[in-house]
């Protein structure tokens, strides 16, 4: 991947509130929501992040929705639960 820096000054408090918006929209940081917007700008695509309505998935997007769902009701591709990070860790290592 070809990349590049941006630095675009700000005040602080509009930095901050950046940020809380970004986290409250399950983003790790304010770097990554405008990355995800300028993205979406770049393709001409519009991002709404309005919590009325989310709309349907595609298809595509509700085909592996509802086969993961039938896998994990016949007990397919479910892990059992993990109560450590190192018991979880070991698990992974044997696949």
């Amino acid at each position: 991947m070809n990349t590049t820096t941006l630095h675009i000054p700000m005040d602080k408090a509009i930095r901050e509130k950046l940020e809380a918006k970004a986290r409250k929209l399950g983003f790790d940081s304010a770097q990554a929501y405008i990355r995800v917007w300028a993205k979406a700008e770049a393709d001409n695509r519009v991002l709404s992040f309005d919590n009325d309505d989310w709309g349907e998935p595609s298809s595509t997007a509700a085909n592996r929705i509802n086969r993961a769902a039938e896998e994990a009701k016949k007990g397919k591709n479910v892990s059992k639960p993990f109560y450590s990070v190192e018991e979880m860790m070991a698990h992974l290592d044997k696949i």
